[in-house]
């Protein structure tokens, strides 16, 4: 009785297209595991993100309430002082005029970090050699 085993009908070393269509077959998917994994990273990001910018947007009303709890504070104080309404209304609202005036020259002074300067230089630098050969 001959009894006949699995190995038997494998040839002991596979072929070279078997092979290549096995790394082929394994390289989609590592192809897919990875993009798979970079999906559910984004997705967890995105929610990481999403709840940085609501607890940014509850942090900003809050300080804004506390800074108008101080400039209330500050408009009672003066009028107890013996400083009408109007002054310390007046006095209030220059504060808050003096600071988004200091604030908005502040940003100002920003705008030129958003221009990415160093890419833009290099570019003109990669422009201009071309320039002159095409003269």
């Amino acid at each position: 009785m001959h009894v006949t085993g699995p190995s038997s009908h494998q040839p002991a070393h596979p072929s070279l297209a078997g092979r290549a269509a096995a790394l082929v077959r394994d390289f989609g998917d590592l192809a897919c595991d990875h993009l798979e994994l970079a999906a559910l990273e984004a997705q967890r990001a995105a929610i990481g993100l999403t709840k940085m910018l609501s607890a940014a947007v509850i942090v900003s009303i809050l300080v804004v309430s506390a800074w108008l709890a101080i400039v209330a504070g500050g408009i009672v104080w003066a009028t107890n002082s013996g400083v009408g309404w109007p002054g310390a209304l007046l006095a209030g609202a220059l504060v808050n005029a003096a600071l988004a005036g200091a604030l908005a020259y502040w940003v100002r002074g920003q705008v030129g970090e958003l221009l990415f300067a160093a890419t833009l230089r290099q570019l003109r630098q990669s422009a201009d050699p071309a320039k002159v050969e095409s003269l």
